[in-house]
């Protein structure tokens, strides 16, 4: 019974720090419990199936709540959230779209980012639902822009519904990029609401290949609305942090993966 208690103990004091501190790695909890780092692994374990922590490589960090819910954030309060993550994973998505290349790209923050780093593409034509990224992307001057038209959602301010669905169906393109609000293994990738789910798979239906960017935050995490089945997918831009099992069983499903 005592020895059970400990372990209580020791549990209850690892996720309380974790919750306070967001982040931590496993070295520091093992020096917070003066217990060894194999047993702070197990206590990880458990305290993750028990949704209080999540953990990460040589870590854990706090678990958000996931509810399925319209969870819909302004796209500025998106932009600082693990923006050192998006950032990098926009970077290297950039990489991903040569000179000459048509591209449909979401609205969302980290689809954003990566505007910014297609101003050096030459004679790009991008297809967006995201006034936001159209501007970004006419300060280009090769650039040339479609802007989808419909409804206008307030907060993450993109367009989607059947009127912009009905006119993107008019084009195909080379690549899409789109951003998810999260995945897991079992359904694939979600967004915040059904229209915008709903203009996400048709984007990927209308290109010949298929880019998802996602950081690390949302795996495992649910939204709403299903969007797409991770066998639409062709190519994962995520960040170092992602679970390494779910890495190596997305390669099995044959999805490329880059973590950045």
């Amino acid at each position: 019974m005592a020895q059970r208690t400990v372990i209580e103990e020791r549990r209850k004091k690892i996720a309380t720090f974790v919750s306070q501190q967001e982040k931590v790695d496993i070295h520091t909890l093992a020096k917070l419990t003066n217990a060894t780092e194999y047993t702070i692994r197990r206590d990880l374990a458990f305290l993750e199936q028990e949704n209080l922590i999540t953990r990460t490589h040589g870590g854990a960090k706090r678990t958000e709540n996931q509810k399925l819910v319209w969870q819909i954030t302004s796209v500025t309060e998106r932009l600082q959230k693990n923006r050192e993550q998006k950032t990098r994973i926009a970077q290297f998505a950039a990489s991903l779209v040569d000179d000459n290349d048509s591209i449909m790209i979401d609205g969302g923050s980290t689809t954003q980012l990566m505007a910014y780093n297609l101003k050096e593409k030459r004679d790009l034509l991008a297809v967006t639902n995201s006034p936001d990224i159209a501007k970004i992307l006419l300060d280009t001057d090769d650039a040339k822009v479609v802007q989808l038209g419909g409804e206008m959602q307030r907060n993450t301010f993109t367009v989607s519904g059947p009127e912009a669905e009905e006119h993107l169906a008019h084009f195909f393109v080379d690549k899409s990029i789109i951003g998810v609000s999260g995945a897991d293994l079992d359904h694939g990738c979600y967004a915040a609401i059904p229209s915008e789910a709903s203009l996400k798979r048709l984007m990927l239906r209308q290109s010949r290949e298929r880019i998802v960017l996602m950081d690390s935050s949302k795996f495992g995490r649910k939204a709403f609305s299903l969007a797409f089945p991770f066998n639409m997918v062709d190519i994962l831009v995520t960040d170092t942090e992602a679970p390494s099992d779910l890495i190596i069983k997305l390669k099995e499903m044959n999805v490329k993966v880059y973590t950045v």
